[in-house]
């Protein structure tokens, strides 16, 4: 892998420091060995880190918009660093304000945006569906351990709480994407923040890699994670590392994020090729190892060629209807009638830039509702599904999206780069879905529909699925 593995990004723009997990810590109970993965023998483990090992070398080179590690500032702390201060011993030649896990920083607190701060009435009826439902958030997006460090960042295990406490049963976490790095290794470094996590708590979180595991989760009281990556470059080529990354948790991957990829073509690329013959291979062994195929981020020939070639049903696990929010990372018809044809789901996003192309600084129920209704009347409720793409400390992602290097990961003119400046509103699930329930139940919809869109959808992709 070179640092052009991906056309058109330079990766010398852009400095990240991705910091340094043990996979099994100094402590007893600070390996990632939880009781909670109950599946995983320690073969598998081994074969599992052995195959990040590979390539060493190249592991290290952070591809699209990302630069080698090597070029990180080294022992800045140490005082080794010429642009070092007394107060910041991890500043740049190109930005002063740089920190240990923000290289991108701009000082800008964006926990105190009006979305942050904004309220959503809801009603004890709408509170008590998502209650008593199988509450499930297809992507949880708490990217990369540094997501979790900056000062403004909440606590891991806080976060959880305001989860759980907002009803959700399960949630897709992830912790990689394609657009930092396509190596498996740093997946597996980024993976370690996670399992650390729930092993600090084996009493609150279970790992769920089926329904049966759901159902137990649910019983035991536990908010049930799996895992996902944005991207299929952990698999590194080799489709048969699908079978490692699955037993590791993760539900589903996304076969594109924005840019060309050795699968096919991101939705940001004009050309709108199909999929590649290596594509076919890979959707081949999601089917044989129970991986749910994803096409959010991707290009439209690729995810129509992935549903026709699926033998199982297809998901999108967080994007909206471009016939409401013509943007590229929306869905055309033919993807959102595909995936239902498969027996799949559509699950909605709630970024405001992404939802509404007005760039609102507050994301309301009106404008998610336009996507539900939209999808419902096109191809019925029981293909539309909730994925929030939320993620909890915003500070690194908006941020590195004012750089150079950011706009290549999302080339769209600017855009994104002016919402970054607005910190990418999008509420959390405990913060709007109550009220986003209220909204449906308002506009005629049964409470037997909320209870489909808010998990019950995505339950019986998977129980068809995950094996």
């Amino acid at each position: 892998m070179t640092k052009d593995t991906l056309p058109g990004i330079d990766s010398d723009k852009i400095v990240k420091n991705t910091g340094s997990i043990d996979l099994v810590g100094k402590e007893k109970n600070d390996s990632i060995f939880s009781p909670e993965v109950t599946d995983l023998s320690r073969r598998t483990m081994l074969k599992a880190v052995m195959g990040t090992m590979v390539g060493g070398a190249a592991a290290m080179l952070l591809s699209p918009g990302i630069s080698r590690a090597a070029d990180v500032v080294p022992n800045a702390a140490q005082g080794r660093n010429p642009y070092a201060t007394k107060d910041n011993p991890y500043a740049t030649k190109d930005n002063p304000r740089a920190t240990q896990y923000n290289p991108y920083a701009t000082g800008t607190d964006y926990s105190k945006i009006p979305q942050r701060l904004h309220k959503y009435p809801s009603s004890n009826k709408a509170k008590k569906i998502v209650h008593d439902s199988i509450t499930i958030d297809t992507l949880f997006s708490g990217t990369w351990p540094e997501q979790w460090s900056t000062p403004e960042a909440p606590e891991f295990h806080d976060e959880m709480d305001r989860c759980i406490a907002g009803g959700m049963k399960i949630m897709a976490v992830c912790p990689s994407a394609d657009a930092l790095n396509t190596s498996s290794a740093v997946a597996m470094k980024a993976l370690q923040f996670y399992l650390k996590k729930i092993n600090e708590r084996p009493d609150k979180y279970k790992i769920v890699r089926t329904t049966k595991d759901i159902d137990d989760a649910i019983k035991e009281k536990k908010l049930g994670l799996y895992f996902t990556h944005q991207g299929t470059g952990l698999f590194e080529g080799d489709v048969d590392n699908v079978a490692i990354w699955r037993q590791l948790g993760y539900g589903y991957c996304l076969l594109a994020y924005n840019q060309r990829n050795p699968v096919g073509d991101g939705c940001f690329v004009k050309e709108n090729g199909g999929l590649t013959a290596y594509g076919k291979t890979l959707i081949d062994a999601y089917n044989h190892y129970g991986m749910l195929v994803d096409v959010s981020h991707t290009g439209e020939r690729t995810s129509l060629d992935a549903i026709e070639r699926s033998s199982q049903p297809v998901i999108s696990s967080h994007a909206v209807a471009m016939a409401i929010a013509n943007y590229p990372r929306s869905l055309y018809d033919s993807v959102i009638k595909a995936i239902a044809k498969s027996g799949g789901v559509c699950s909605i996003n709630m970024v405001g830039a992404f939802v509404d192309t007005s760039n609102p600084d507050i994301v309301t129920t009106d404008m998610l509702f336009r996507h539900i209704d939209y999808m419902a009347n096109l191809v019925g409720i029981d293909h539309v599904g909730f994925g929030s793409d939320y993620i909890p400390d915003i500070t690194f992602t908006a941020d590195g999206m004012k750089t150079p290097a950011g706009q290549e990961i999302f080339p769209d003119g600017g855009y994104t780069t002016k919402t970054a400046y607005k910190g990418f509103p999008t509420p959390s699930s405990y913060q709007i879905l109550p009220a986003l329930l209220d909204k449906m139940l308002s506009k005629g919809y049964t409470e037997e529909d909320c209870q489909k869109f808010i998990g019950g959808n995505m339950y019986r992709v998977m129980k068809q699925v995950w094996k």
